[in-house]
């Protein structure tokens, strides 16, 4: 069975992808040695992503709410950008 011919999964969404993307954003703001080509943008979110816990959250209606983490979570994230952005800015996927 195919779940994704049977179910919609528009509504499942990770929050942290989001934050993640915003906290990336604002470095790249700051330092435009950051590649901003989009393999190193999704290198490095990717990379991020896969260090910190996901946040999913799902409703049939939409976003209906936010949930706000808390200080040690997003602490956490921003870690792993900053770790992530160095990481692809060591070994980027391009030459």
């Amino acid at each position: 069975m195919d779940l994704n011919e049977t179910y919609n999964f528009e509504y499942l969404v990770n929050e942290a992808e989001e934050l993640v993307k915003k906290s990336l954003a604002k470095y790249m703001q700051k330092d435009n040695t950051i590649c901003d080509c989009q393999e190193c943008v999704l290198d490095t979110i990717g990379l991020a992503l896969n260090s910190i816990k996901p946040l999913y959250k799902t409703s049939l209606k939409g976003s209906l709410y936010t949930t706000v983490p808390d200080e040690k979570y997003l602490e956490s994230l921003d870690q792993a950008v900053k770790f992530a952005i160095q990481k692809i800015k060591d070994n980027p996927s391009h030459n």
